[in-house]
């Protein structure tokens, strides 16, 4: 039986495809058979992107899709993380007292909720109008390690992986949904995120079309050093890794004379 522990082995394996528009069905039926293929492959976790539940481009229809956080759709997430034995990372609309969130949540091999986040940079009008933003970013401990969770826009914001970071996350999974023609988001910022705080990164992007959008693509497995571990095009893939040797305690040092420096300065300033 796998377990994400200290100083052993951590694929994770992100699915960067799209959804079916407003149909939970079809998309929980993918997630099973990815999350399947992910057992088979090794994986520990797997990551899906932003809304993977319903789709990113629906407008108020989201209303109508969205769930309690431990709603049914839930429930059967957590029986494929039971069934596969790995982690679930993913994307899904959330209602709670009337608000729309569009939120993020990690379910571990036992099939519980270890993390949850609602999306706290909203981009654009659509979502300001649509969704009410989250208020804080926090870690989760995922079986020994530190992680953080982000969604999209968020980690375009220095100070939402900063906190994180300051909080102990080594690794951040980020489920997004970036259309183009913002590439610079996957191939500069997420990238500048890792380096700065000294941290492994897990972009998880959508491709292909939806309506009027046109995704990225180029989800990536990011190192503390700002390179690639392995990095997507603009198809449908799975991307998978082993990340746990840059989760040790030192890895800030080791990859970022910046963060040993903002440290001191931090101590004696």
């Amino acid at each position: 039986m796998r377990c994400l522990t200290k100083d052993t082995v951590l694929n994770i394996l992100i699915y960067q495809g799209s959804a079916i528009a407003a149909n939970k069905a079809a998309n929980l039926a993918q997630v099973q058979r990815i999350s399947h293929s992910a057992s088979l492959l090794g994986a520990d976790a797997v990551v899906f992107p932003e809304l993977f539940t319903t789709g990113y481009n629906l407008g108020a229809q989201l209303r109508s899709l969205a769930e309690p956080l431990q709603g049914d759709s839930f429930h059967q997430l957590a029986d494929m993380a039971r069934r596969y034995q790995l982690s679930i990372i993913i994307g899904l609309p959330e209602t709670d007292a009337g608000k729309l969130y569009n939120s993020a949540i990690v379910i571990d091999k036992q099939g519980q909720l270890a993390g949850h986040h609602r999306k706290v940079f909203l981009f654009g009008n659509q979502e300001k109008q649509l969704f009410t933003a989250g208020t804080r970013f926090q870690t989760f401990e995922l079986c020994g390690h530190t992680c953080g969770l982000s969604i999209c826009y968020d980690i375009e914001f220095p100070e939402s992986t900063r906190t994180l970071a300051q909080q102990g996350a080594k690794l951040l999974f980020n489920p997004t949904a970036n259309m183009t023609p913002y590439y610079q988001v996957p191939n500069t910022l997420a990238r500048a995120r890792a380096l700065e705080n000294g941290l492994t990164v897990v972009y998880a992007n959508l491709c292909g079309q939806e309506g009027d959008l046109h995704y990225t693509g180029q989800s990536a497995l990011i190192a503390p050093d700002g390179t690639d571990i392995a990095r997507a095009g603009n198809d449908p893939c799975l991307l998978m890794a082993d990340v746990s040797a840059y989760l040790q305690q030192d890895s800030g040092r080791r990859w970022s004379t910046q963060l040993q420096d903002l440290k001191e300065w931090q101590q004696h300033g």
